[in-house]
């Protein structure tokens, strides 16, 4: 990759502020008429309070109002994606002979390009008392077009799929941030709290669908034009075939049984059915991506003794349990979850309406990924607890500074999520599984509740 950069910045009066960049950037994993791209921002900033109108305002401090506009590309995907690339590990059949050889093993794409984004920004930044209290606001605004994505292609080309441009994504949101410095003396306190509304839309996809599925395991989601990114998308479940009538009177799928799970009817054709596309009964149950996130921290100061309490948390955020697959099998003798005890056993022992009967391998209900598997994600975690003490430097000799701590990470978890910590999304690796795929519980290792007791030596 090659990269050319310049850049201008104004400031008039101090107050009146301009900057300007341009680069343009080449990378050889494009083809060969679209290597280049020329990618420009632009960004203006006026601080009002030191305008001569704002001097009758004695409690605003700071009033500056700012915005940008610029264009960032992507080019994260895999050197030589462009190319036709050839494997010699490929053996052919002749008669009783095998010879060794070559074959194509990836679909070359010559007007593969780069992925670009637009970002329009604007923002506030208030300060009350001298700076006592101060306030930032930011909205964005953003469009990624030409996405960097993997189309399938027609199988008797020999291959799946095929790196393309494809498809237009919008993001935007709100993100809000307050500091105060709520006592000032002898005890201290100072107080940080932030939080951000996002949201998205897609506006458009391939020339060939209106809508992309992607798989992780049982997992479904399903990105719509019009619609969200990659919402959970699978079954809805109505509860049990509970008995004989209950199973002859409701739409059912061919390997339904009275004590399995009933789907609901989504497109009312009386009959239940797999499929991705609008034959099927698939349904959207569930956003991965929450309404708000946030956070808050505390500060306090006392003679010697300092404190630091630090959290984070979000709401209206899904979560797919693809853990729960293998927890509740009731396909065969495996270990499961304790809930399991209250699964169908009769029409006149029910259960709880969630669990279906044992099947031995008689249903395919365990392996259809379906309303049951998604959790509500909300959660307030205390991420990081501190306390110091600072000994007094007439004490110590040698040494201009010393401070022992302890602290504790991860100290309380609240949430309605049943499997442990709420914070997913990423896979068996620990890998992020890509933006289509969020939200998904793996069952990989929890984050830990760690204490730590430290030293800080200044000499």
């Amino acid at each position: 990759m090659i990269s050319y950069l310049s850049r201008v910045n104004y400031s008039y009066k101090g107050k009146y502020l301009i900057g300007a960049s341009i680069r343009r950037d080449g990378s050889s994993r494009f083809g060969s008429n679209n290597k280049w791209g020329n990618f420009p921002s632009v960004s203006l900033g006026w601080i009002v309070s030191d305008e001569a109108f704002m001097g009758k305002l004695k409690s605003v401090s700071l009033l500056k109002v700012r915005g940008s506009y610029g264009m960032i590309g992507n080019n994260n995907i895999g050197n030589y994606t462009h190319y036709n690339t050839v494997s010699g590990n490929t053996n052919a059949v002749f008669g009783s002979t095998v010879a060794s050889g070559s074959a194509v093993t990836n679909l070359g794409n010559d007007d593969l390009g780069w992925e670009k984004t637009r970002q329009l920004d604007f923002g506030v930044d208030l300060g009350f008392f001298n700076n006592r209290i101060t306030f930032t606001y930011d909205y964005y605004n953003k469009i990624t077009s030409n996405m960097l994505y993997s189309l399938p292609v027609p199988e008797e080309s020999g291959f799946s799929t095929l790196i393309g441009n494809v498809g237009k994504l919008k993001f935007w949101g709100h993100e809000f941030s307050i500091n105060s410095h709520n006592i000032v003396g002898t005890f201290n306190w100072s107080t940080n709290f932030n939080i951000s509304f996002s949201d998205n839309r897609v506006l458009a996809l391939s020339d060939l669908s209106n809508q992309l599925v992607a798989y992780s395991g049982i997992v479904s989601t399903i990105s719509r034009v019009g619609g969200r990114i990659g919402q959970f998308y699978g079954m809805v479940q109505d509860g049990i075939y509970v008995n004989q009538s209950d199973y002859d009177q409701s739409p059912k799928a061919v390997d339904s049984q009275v004590g399995t799970i009933k789907f609901h009817d989504v497109n009312d054709d009386k009959q239940i059915t797999y499929g991705d596309d609008e034959s099927g009964d698939k349904a959207e149950i569930g956003n991965p991506l929450p309404k708000f996130t946030f956070g808050l921290t505390n500060n306090f100061e006392y003679k010697n003794f300092d404190l630091t309490i630090v959290a984070t948390g979000t709401y209206g955020n899904k979560i797919a349990a693809a853990v729960e697959q293998g927890m509740a099998n009731l396909d065969g003798p495996f270990n499961v979850m304790k809930e399991v005890k209250d699964r169908w056993r009769s029409p006149d022992n029910p259960g709880a309406g969630l669990y279906g009967k044992t099947t031995s391998g008689t249903s395919r209900e365990r392996d259809i990924f379906h309303s049951r598997f998604v959790y509500d994600g909300s959660n307030l975690t205390i991420k990081n607890i501190t306390l110091g003490y600072t000994l007094p430097a007439n004490l110590i000799k040698f040494v201009s500074r010393l401070r022992v701590y302890a602290s504790v990470q991860q100290a309380f978890v609240f949430s309605k999520y049943k499997y442990g910590n709420p914070e997913v999304g990423v896979d068996f690796n620990g890998n992020s599984p890509g933006a289509l795929l969020q939200g998904i519980d793996y069952s990989t290792y929890p984050v830990p509740r760690t204490f730590t007791f430290g030293l800080n030596i200044n000499f």
